[in-house]
């Protein structure tokens, strides 16, 4: 785990405090996006595409797809994360520690990506086996941002376990520099920590070293708790020198390594993805495989995530877990509508290109020339 990877310090704009602080999860969104779009511009110049209207569709992703999964999370967490808050729109703002949802992410940007493709009418399904493979790419990136900011953390496993993870209470930043707030810089709670911290039975607070300076207390001596009776656990600024020095040294009983599943989940999809563009029989088969694939593996592997309450046997499924059921029967009617449909999507930008040419009228001069 590493939120912050540089810490600038504090400046002072419009009065007020601002953090400038490079965070290991948006670095990661960045680094996915940049590969991205390397990658999906290779592909175009293979399809025959213009590599120009695939940027144009990265940047739209990009934006649409912040928009949408950060809605998406804003939704399913309002009452416990914003609602409480006098003025929520901050912190609805505030992306640079997480709190995305992949699948509302997916949605608005596949919508965007499909009216951008007709307004320009370019063909559709070519440009989405195009993509195809650069999605799971993004999302890979994306898991390992959520590595670095310990959230989408997965659920308790045994002590014995040769990929169990434990998390710290918080990471400091790679490197600091100016005056750090305190000794973690813009660093919060690891999400896996705070969740056990707050919600572990009191005889089990000691496993993870938790003493009672950690929690926040009322004016009766007492642990504060909110609505669900969870202890309030205080933030790294609140911890005086000596506290953040002990909390350094805490860590989280053993988790699933979920997050760096994901990642491995996505890249190996990406290459089945990339082979299988040779493979295709029709196009926007590449685009149905992914819809195919990916809620299978998603479904399985939200089993071993912590941050959400779920019993696949009790049928009581996760959010993600219904998406992906809902996305594996679209990906199913869409490989069988396509062989419904041509092969092929229709000329490529090259040879659209080259129509256009030839249909061009002969200068003057030289219709001149040919009349004489």
């Amino acid at each position: 785990m590493q939120q912050v990877i540089i810490d600038f310090g504090e400046i002072t704009l419009f009065g007020r405090s601002v953090g400038v602080r490079i965070y290991g999860y948006g670095l990661m969104l960045v680094l996915g996006f940049l590969l991205g779009i390397y990658l999906a511009r290779w592909r175009a110049r293979r399809f025959g595409e213009d590599e120009d209207a695939v940027t144009t569709l990265g940047l739209l992703a990009l934006v649409a797809g912040v928009v949408g999964s950060r809605l998406a999370f804003v939704i399913e967490r309002w009452d416990s994360q914003f609602a409480w808050h006098k003025h929520p729109l901050p912190e609805i703002l505030n992306i640079t520690s997480g709190g995305l949802i992949y699948y509302g992410g997916a949605a608005l940007a596949l919508v965007s990506i499909v009216a951008y493709l007709r307004l320009r009418r370019l063909p559709i399904r070519r440009y989405l086996d195009i993509i195809a493979p650069t999605l799971m790419i993004g999302l890979a990136f994306g898991r390992m941002g959520c590595l670095l900011n310990g959230c989408c953390y997965g659920a308790r496993c045994s002590a014995d376990y040769l990929l169990g993870m434990r998390f710290p209470y918080a990471a400091e930043p790679l490197l600091r520099y100016g005056k750090a707030p305190n000794f973690f810089g813009g660093a919060a709670p690891s999400p896996a920590f705070h969740s056990q911290a707050a919600t572990l039975p009191e005889e089990m607070l000691g496993e993870i070293g938790v003493r009672s300076w950690l929690f926040q207390k009322g004016w009766d001596g007492n642990v504060q708790r909110n609505d669900r009776g969870e202890r309030a656990v205080k933030m790294p600024s609140e911890l005086t020198p000596a506290q953040a020095r002990q909390a350094a040294a805490l860590r989280s009983l053993p988790v699933q390594p979920a997050q760096a599943f994901g990642a491995v989940n996505a890249l190996l999809i990406a290459g089945v993805l990339l082979a299988f563009s040779r493979l295709r029989r029709r196009e926007g088969q590449v685009f149905a495989l992914t819809l195919v694939l990916y809620p299978i593996t998603r479904f399985v592997l939200e089993s071993l995530r912590g941050d959400n309450l779920h019993a696949v046997l009790q049928l009581k499924l996760t959010h993600n877990q219904y998406s992906s059921l809902a996305l594996l029967l679209a990906g199913l009617l869409i490989w069988f509508v396509l062989w419904r449909m041509p092969a092929e999507a229709g000329p490529s930008w090259r040879e659209r290109l080259a129509a256009a040419e030839t249909r061009k009228p002969a200068p003057a001069r030289q219709r001149k020339g040919s009349k004489s």
